[in-house]
């Protein structure tokens, strides 16, 4: 799926994986489409903005929800 190859391609960089201590393992599994919980709130933040975007969601509503997601 073309959202998941972005999700990870955009964590794949060493200095974010780092920083959001991000292993190998867990990035070969990441989705944009949750099965339960995310594993990590920048996992969460950036799926919401590819599917959203994907969806062609406008910026303002993009942003709407990722205040939901943070309880803004």
């Amino acid at each position: 799926m073309e959202r998941d190859r972005i999700l990870k391609e955009i964590l794949s960089d060493s200095e974010l994986m780092e920083k959001y201590k991000i292993k190998k393992e867990e990035l070969d599994t990441l989705t944009t489409t949750p099965s339960g919980p995310y594993s990590k709130k920048i996992v969460e933040v950036l799926s919401v903005i590819i599917n959203e975007n994907d969806n062609h969601l406008n910026n303002s509503m993009i942003y709407k929800k990722l205040k939901n997601v943070h309880n803004i």
